[in-house]
């Protein structure tokens, strides 16, 4: 059964300067406190991140003011993080679990690299814009995070209204992904104190109540029954991508979590896959899961790069 036993957070340094951490733009702070409430019962290592573009010499006069720029904004960015880490990890033994990296480059290459060639780091980052995930998505961090990562990603969205209660939407196929997709919902939800809701769309003319049963099958090999806010299970028959709109929908969901399906980085999120066509009609946060035995497309020299 999947299990997460590494966290990388991306940050996005506050749209002011001086760089303030309690300045942070809502995705970014609630990607951090949604990233040590997963890592807080497992005493799962966190590292925050923060990717800083390369200063341009034309923009700041000369090759020597841009280091010197690029100098400062490093120290402002770790003194950020760093204040993040007292924060969230105020107690001294889980301060040991939490790293600070500040790097410079494109933050979807970066946040990778940072995470490693590995399935069970699971990257968090913040979208860029409150108002919609398309534009930040699509041909974006995020969307490359989603393609090329080798393990989970979770893209934070900031929920519209305060709810007392956080609803979280996990699609499974009945397959292996789909699994995982239910055992990393029911997990969350234990941290986050949130209403589960398991969801199946199968083909047009399914049994539905066998499927029900192999839903409840999956769900079993959980945790579930520990949930406070409990969990209750869909399943519907026609589209698959109707479906888990309107499930979304009707649960006012926060999170929806899904997988991918192909074990390929670039067949398994071509345009045209669930998991994409979804991305600009949802108005939540989204965490993808890769199936066992995915493998990135990025190439093995990617790994072993130098970065500063």
């Amino acid at each position: 059964m999947f299990q997460v036993k590494r966290i990388v957070v991306g940050v996005e340094m506050p749209a002011e300067r001086p760089w303030d951490g309690s300045k942070l733009k809502p995705p970014s702070r609630l990607a951090v406190r949604n990233a040590f409430q997963v890592a807080s019962s497992g005493r799962i290592p966190v590292t925050l991140a923060s990717v800083l573009p390369a200063p341009s010499a034309g923009w700041f006069g000369s090759h020597e003011d841009a280091d010197r720029q690029l100098i400062q904004d490093r120290t402002a960015a770790e003194a950020v993080l760093s204040k993040l880490r007292q924060q969230y990890a105020a107690d001294a033994d889980s301060g040991k679990h939490v790293d600070c990296v500040v790097r410079i480059g494109d933050a979807w290459e970066e946040l990778i690299r940072l995470a490693g060639n590995r399935p069970d780091t699971l990257i968090v980052c913040g979208t860029r814009d409150l108002g919609s995930l398309r534009r930040v998505l699509f041909g974006s961090t995020g969307l490359k995070l989603l393609r090329l990562a080798p393990g989970p990603v979770w893209i934070v969205k900031p929920p519209a209204e305060e709810n007392d209660a956080l609803d979280i939407v996990a699609c499974t196929d009945l397959g292996p992904v789909g699994a995982d997709v239910i055992c990393m919902a029911v997990s969350l939800a234990s941290k986050i104190s949130a209403r589960v809701h398991i969801l199946h769309a199968g083909e047009e003319g399914s049994d539905v109540t066998d499927l029900t049963g192999k839903v409840h099958a999956q769900l079993a090999a959980t945790d579930y029954r520990t949930l406070l806010a409990g969990v209750k299970v869909h399943v519907s028959t026609g589209d698959a991508d109707e479906c888990i709109l309107n499930a979304v929908r009707e649960a006012n969901a926060d999170l929806v979590t899904l997988g991918t399906s192909s074990k390929t980085g670039v067949s398994g999120l071509l345009p045209g896959s669930t998991v994409e066509r979804l991305l600009p009609e949802l108005q939540c946060s989204v965490l993808a899961l890769k199936p066992e035995g995915f493998r990135t497309m990025l190439p093995p020299e990617f790994w072993t790069m130098q970065r500063t």
